[in-house]
Formats: structure tokens, sequence, C-alpha cells
């Protein structure tokens, strides 16, 4: 996969031309609704022999429109970067989201970036796709503007899982709400906070439990305060582990942490990147009126891991299931 990053006057250098067959949006997390998606796009490329081409932005729009709004994103640009390119799109195209994209109306758009940058021999979003100033762009403008100069546009229908759309903020939910599970199933992969291993209190280590700390990342979703059982790739390699996410109650300090216990793992590993997936939330934060009680609970822990990381066999893919 190519990836193209830019304004809009730099990408008008760079890109190759066209046609292509192509979708928009901001694919955050890539889940199984983007994923239906995208095999409608693959397809549609596969049978017209055109690359296949995915046009999405940085910052997200909300960062950009609404700074004061709280907003957080469900997976890095990298980890979007690697997830596309192992379901086999052949460009990304990341588009700076800046004072001059957001004012143009949904006419100046489907001209000015969509056909005269791509010229796409196929357009494909979803049903309820909105774009141009205050969004007040719709899936029959882009028909209107775009069908006379000969681009087929389509859409896909929302995709459903238990009777309910898939989306990014049912994710959010479910990551807020603890049920690591049904992220995960929504996802079709793991949830996932990566970052350098950085320097801790050694506590951990102290108490028999070495850990990999991990300074939760800004406007990035993690999971709500608690112990996970977790499975962490570093150097290349996957360990299992327990992971707690919080602020030490016992030891009373108070900034968040994402601390990783690894099994039968003992190596200096400070400053390396390290990605760590999550598939069960084991308990939630508590404070323990003494160090042997919390010493007795991360035990219980870390047995409880252990059993459900047997039950999730490592597969080997992309943020493992």
């Amino acid at each position: 996969m190519k990836t193209f990053r830019g304004s809009l006057k730099s990408l008008r250098e760079t890109l190759p031309p066209g046609p292509h067959v192509m979708t928009i949006g901001n694919f955050d997390g890539i889940h199984a609704g983007h994923q239906f998606l995208l095999r409608r796009l693959l397809d549609i490329s596969q049978k017209k022999r055109l690359p296949s081409l995915l046009l999405t932005f940085d910052p997200h729009p909300l960062f950009f429109l609404s700074p004061e709004t709280p907003f957080r994103m469900i997976m890095s640009p990298d980890q979007k970067e690697e997830v596309l390119s192992s379901l086999g799109l052949d460009i990304l195209v990341v588009l700076a989201f800046d004072k001059d994209v957001q004012l143009l109306s949904p006419e100046d758009f489907s001209l000015s970036v969509l056909w005269d940058l791509f010229h796409p021999a196929s357009l494909i979003v979803g049903e309820g796709f909105r774009f141009g100033h205050g969004r007040s762009g719709s899936l029959e403008d882009l028909k209107r503007v775009l069908s006379p100069l000969g681009v087929e546009v389509s859409s896909v229908p929302p995709y459903e899982e238990k009777g309910q759309r898939v989306s990014s903020s049912r994710i959010r939910k479910a990551v807020d709400q603890g049920d690591i599970e049904e992220a995960n199933r929504l996802l079709t992969r793991a949830v996932e906070v990566s970052g350098p291993v950085s320097m801790g209190e050694k506590r951990g280590r102290l108490l028999g439990f070495p850990t990999l700390n991990l300074i939760p990342p800004v406007h990035r979703l993690i999971p709500p305060p608690g112990v996970y059982a977790t499975r962490t790739q570093i150097d290349g390699s996957y360990y299992d582990g327990a992971t707690y996410i919080g602020t030490k109650p016992t030891f009373g300090t108070h900034h968040p942490v994402v601390e990783t216990y690894l099994f039968d793992f003992d190596r200096d590993c400070y400053g390396k990147w390290h990605r760590v997936f999550f598939y069960h939330r084991i308990r939630g934060e508590r404070s323990f009126a003494s160090v042997d009680a919390l010493k007795l609970q991360i035990t219980a822990d870390v047995a409880e891991a252990r059993q459900v990381l047997h039950d999730h066999p490592f597969t080997g893919s992309v943020g493992p299931l």
C-alpha cells in the first residue's frame, strides 16, 4: 500500500493520476462496518482493474472544529495504516484538515478535491455519508455533481451486528463500560494502546511483579481503570500478561498509569515501543488495606489472566484475537 499525506496543494503535486476506485471517511477503528464497505470497494477495484483508494483526514475534523470537546481516537495513524494495508488497500491518502478544507461547499469539495485530485471511476460511501461545510453535503449531492462526469457513485447500507449498527461510537461506549469482548468483536481485533516503555516507580518489581509502564497517549481511547488480561508485542514478539490501568490508590498517587506485567519475562525495555492488546477486564480499580493484601490480589489477577489468555490462543494476526 502507498500512503500520501499533505495539504490540498502538496497532494496535487504528488498523487498518481487517476482513475481510481475510492471511498472517503475517517475510518477510526476500521471496525466491522468499515470492513464491510472496504470489501465492496476492493471488489469493484478488482472488477475494474483500477487501484483502490481511501481518502481520510488528519487531524480528525472534530479536533479542528470543536477543540474544546473531549474526543478520543480508537486507533493511532500508524495502526490505521497497518490495518488498511493488511486488508489489501492500494492507496491511502491523508488530507490535512484545515480551514481551506472546512470551508469547501459540497459542490466545491466534489469538484476541486474528489474530481480534480483523483478522477475516480467509482466512488462508494456509506448511506449516511455527510461532507462539505457544515456537513451539508449528502450522497445525492455527490451523484448530482459527479455522475455527469462519468463517476459511478454508490453506497452501502449500515452494517449491523446483533440488530444494531456497528459504529465507532458504539465501540467507544463498550470500552468505557469495560466490555472489552464486545469492543473486540465489533473491531474484529483487540483494543490496543501503544507507546514507549517509560520509567516507573518500580513498585511492581518490589512486589514481585515487574511491569512495563506506558503513559497513555493524549486523545486516545483507553479502557477504564482496572486489571485486564492482555497480550503485549515488543521487539517483534508477543507475550501474555496482565495490565493495570489506574491511579494506584493504595499508594496515594493520582496520575493515570498503564502497567503491564508479562508472564515469564524480565528484561530491561526502557524506551522500546510496545503494543498492549486487551482481551478481558478482570476487575475494577480498588484500594487495599496493606501491601500484603495487594500482593495476594495481584497473584489472583495473574492466575485469572493466564486462564483467559489460554482460552484466547495467539493467532499471529494484527491485533490478535
